[in-house]
Order: C-alpha cells, then sequence, then structure tokens
C-alpha cells in the first residue's frame, strides 16, 4: 500500500513538472483566409465592432456577396488593444475594401470556406489538407 502511494505521489510530482505553461510570446500573429464556395455569388460575412455591423453578401444589391475575405489580428503586447485588419473582395469590384479596427472584432462567415490558417492543427481552425 505505502509503495502504491509512493508511486502515485512520485507520478503526480513528475507529471506537474513537465506539464508547466510555457511563455506567451508577442507580437501575436492570427492569420485566416477565406474564400466563397460559390465564387459568382460570393459568400455572406458580418464583422461586429463594438456597436457596429458590417454586412457583405446580406442583399446583393445593397451589400454583394464576398469572393474572399482575409483576416490579420496583430496583439502587440501583453494587455494591449488587437488590432485588425480585414481585406473583401466583393463579387461586383476588381478592387478590395480594407478595414482597419481596434478592440474586440467577431465576425461570422458562411457560404465560404476556410483556405488558410496560422492556428495549430487540430483545433477546427486550419482547413482539412494542412
Amino acid at each position: 500500500m505505502v509503495r502504491k502511494i509512493t508511486f502515485l505521489i512520485l507520478v503526480i510530482l513528475l507529471g506537474t513538472h513537465f506539464a508547466a505553461a510555457g511563455q506567451i510570446e508577442y507580437p501575436q500573429v492570427i492569420h485566416t483566409q477565406y474564400e466563397a464556395v460559390d465564387q459568382k455569388a460570393g459568400g455572406h460575412f458580418v464583422l461586429w465592432s463594438e456597436r457596429e455591423k458590417i454586412f457583405y453578401g446580406l442583399d446583393q444589391k445593397l451589400f454583394p456577396g464576398a469572393r474572399f475575405v482575409d483576416i490579420t489580428q496583430v496583439t502587440p503586447s501583453v494587455g494591449s488593444i488587437t488590432l485588425t485588419y480585414v481585406e473583401v473582395r466583393t463579387v461586383s469590384s476588381s478592387t478590395s475594401d480594407y478595414l482597419y479596427l481596434a478592440g474586440n472584432v467577431r465576425f461570422r462567415v458562411s457560404g465560404m470556406a476556410l483556405k488558410s490558417s496560422n492556428f495549430p492543427t487540430g483545433g477546427g481552425m486550419t482547413p482539412n489538407g494542412q
């Protein structure tokens, strides 16, 4: 019985020693790119920043669909505000729209496929081929 307890304590001590978290390095840069599944119709992209909503693809006349969306989020240092840079190309334009935002930014994408991401694999945030 004493041997089992000693072994259990040894396993716990060794397990916690190797499980220590590493230091997070800054700046943190997250880059994701989405492309419309149907390039002619485009996809839907909604971005929320504070109290503002920006729509792409909601109504084809007012808000044309997005052909692709390229998002880069940068956190320069510990406790700093996240800077977000968004490039959106619509199906009705040959030039991109650029959005530069600071603070909390959320977005929803539909009708688009994730093409690239620098997230670690296995978290559902990277394409299956990578």
